[in-house]
């Protein structure tokens, strides 16, 4: 019963980042290197994602695989505290990554409009912390 729960709520949390990218199912499988079918059954529950296929989607999505997999994702205030730590250049890697992910206009990356407040406030106060803007 509980292996059939966590592989319901991955599959919901795969077709919430399939949406979160504006990708059909179809298009989905193919950037996963995977039939349409296997796609299907691995977003409705009914089938193990595989290591393979969690590596490919963390790779081009950025998704770390315990929230894909667990729905465990660290709080906005730890992810904040690391950030505060790295050297300016993995600051910027990591801006240049948000903006490759999210685009310049990031009003349909997020389903929770607070989330998106939160992320655009980050963003200005990084940009004028290290840029002088």
């Amino acid at each position: 019963m509980e292996k059939t729960i966590v592989k319901r709520e991955t599959g919901i949390r795969l077709r919430k980042l399939r949406e979160a990218l504006g990708y059909t199912q179809e298009r989905m499988a193919e950037a996963l290197d995977v039939s349409v079918t296997l796609y299907k059954k691995m977003e409705s529950g009914s089938y193990n994602i595989s290591v393979k296929t969690l590596r490919k989607i963390k790779g081009f999505t950025g998704i770390s695989i315990d929230y894909l997999m667990f729905g465990e994702q660290k709080v906005y205030e730890e992810i904040w505290m690391q950030l505060q730590s790295a050297e300016h250049f993995t600051k910027l890697k990591l801006m240049f990554r948000l903006i490759a992910y999210f685009g310049t206009d990031s009003s349909d990356c997020f389903v929770d409009r607070k989330q998106e407040e939160r992320f655009s406030r980050f963003l200005d106060e990084w940009v004028e912390k290290y840029f002088n803007v």
